[in-house]
């Protein structure tokens, strides 16, 4: 693993699903920041003041604090992960639901990646296409091979991109707002509805930090490495850029739908650009800003899964990666033009329903067992009999993520009172990490060990 061929700014980042050398590991909290609050700044995330139109500027505001504090604890856990293990959360998965288990769920979340990445070019499409007309699926192909190219370049390039276009992005969105406030009466949006603060923190959280977390340790591999003698400051700053950086992203951009929405009737603020002549063009340039950022998170992760998929049957070429980017940005990309996305958003979120249990599973057997401390080598080992792909713990930790989905359904059989007051689907992931760790100590103190490809430990 340490013969991997460093990062360099003249290649192609060929890394793969290997462990980040730790000359390449110099990421700071204020990057990491910055990558997440722009990844999460979509030009679709002021649909959330769509979404939950009714409920009042300050309601919002409380929702969107409240889900913040909530998601904290297993957003910093997850992010921590990557500093102790420079390695990708589904190659982390492995040593808890196998290595058939987390094969299987790095094809589905590849799919989730893949489909939002067409769903986002889907968007930036149809804006630019108002906002300049009569080029209809050209703007689909433009977007596409622009974001292909970006993620293309790998983590390094990334950073420089999210670096040098920030100041930009928010420029763009600052004239749309300029334009807002000055040529619209302001309304403000007061709560015309009663508020559902359990489903609405849900919501949320579905929308944003929970939807993003599982892949902090993708990032986060690339940071400074943890180390006892770090300052807690410095450790604290990194536990919290991610979670803090999606949220200021989702509280900024969606209080900006909610009150577009009220003063226009449209929640896109980008839209408002297609009555300006001149700055019409530069909301089309944050526009395409938004979309990249938020792509560049859903298809370089995506990309990460695939590849850990393939390392399953073997190391896969130097550059299997930048093809992976190109074939599965292509795929993606042809999703948007086909529009096919309309009909499987609904597929999308289903599987998008797996990531809250998924995600208190992950982190509750990876503290619990330790993992941080063993070698990174026993990530990668080779699996030669079909009953090694199923090893203990993983089916428990398979059973307990299909019955964390399977309550998070349940939900309508509770009164909605206590819908109304709990936010049942992270409320569930949390009753079913519990029961998952009880049965693990269940099974420690009866003497069952961890197996690792015919180890035991």
């Amino acid at each position: 693993m340490s013969s991997t061929p460093a990062l360099d700014i003249h290649h192609v980042e060929t890394l793969g699903v290997a462990p980040v050398p730790d000359r390449d590991r110099c990421m700071r909290p204020g990057m990491l920041f910055l990558i997440w609050a722009l990844a999460s700044a979509s030009a679709t995330t002021p649909v959330i003041g769509l979404l939950l139109h009714g409920i009042g500027l300050w309601n919002f505001a409380l929702i969107v604090l409240f889900a913040t504090l909530i998601g904290l604890v297993p957003a910093m856990l997850l992010s921590h992960m990557g500093r102790q293990v420079p390695i990708i959360s589904m190659v982390m998965a492995r040593r808890t639901f196998g290595m058939g288990g987390a094969t299987f769920l790095a094809i589905l979340y590849t799919i989730v990646g893949a489909g939002w990445f067409g769903l986002n070019t889907d968007v930036g499409g149809k804006i630019l296409d108002t906002l300049f007309p009569d080029l209809g699926m050209l703007w689909y192909i433009v977007l596409g091979v622009l974001q292909i190219t970006l993620v293309f370049f790998g983590m390094e390039v990334l950073e420089k991109f999210y670096k040098y276009t920030a100041l930009l992005f928010l420029l763009c969105y600052a004239v749309l707002a300029y334009y807002l406030f000055t040529q619209h009466a302001f309304v403000l949006p007061v709560t015309t509805r009663t508020v559902d603060w359990g489903k609405d923190i849900d919501l949320v959280l579905s929308f944003s930090l929970l939807a993003w977390s599982y892949d902090f340790p993708t990032v986060t591999r690339f940071c400074v490495p943890s180390t006892a003698q770090e300052k807690a400051s410095d450790r604290v700053l990194y536990l919290l850029a991610p979670a803090i950086g999606v949220m200021s992203a989702v509280l900024f951009m969606g209080l900006l739908g909610l009150v577009a929405l009220q003063m226009t009737g449209d929640w896109n603020i980008a839209l408002l650009g297609k009555n300006l002549p001149f700055w019409g063009e530069i909301s089309a340039i944050g526009v395409i800003l938004a979309i990249a950022h938020t792509n560049a998170m859903n298809l370089y992760p995506a990309v990460t899964k695939l590849l850990a998929v393939i390392n399953v049957t073997g190391k896969p070429h130097r550059f299997m990666q930048p093809a992976i980017v190109v074939l599965l940005g292509i795929f993606s990309t042809l999703l948007a033009v086909a529009g096919i996305l309309e009909f499987i958003e609904g597929f999308l979120s289903m599987l998008g329903s797996l990531l809250f249990p998924f995600s208190f599973i992950l982190v509750i057997d990876w503290y619990h067992g330790k993992y941080y401390s063993d070698a990174v080598s026993l990530f990668y080992l080779r699996v030669h009999i079909w009953t090694d792909y199923f090893l203990w713990p993983a089916p428990w930790a398979i059973s307990m993520l299909i019955f964390g989905v399977v309550l998070a359904q349940l939900g309508f059989l509770m009164g909605p009172e206590i819908i109304h007051l709990i936010p049942w689907q992270i409320c569930s992931a949390a009753i079913t990490g519990g029961i998952y760790y009880m049965g693990i100590r269940f099974m420690e103190q009866r003497g069952q060990p961890r197996k690792i490809a015919g180890l035991v430990r």
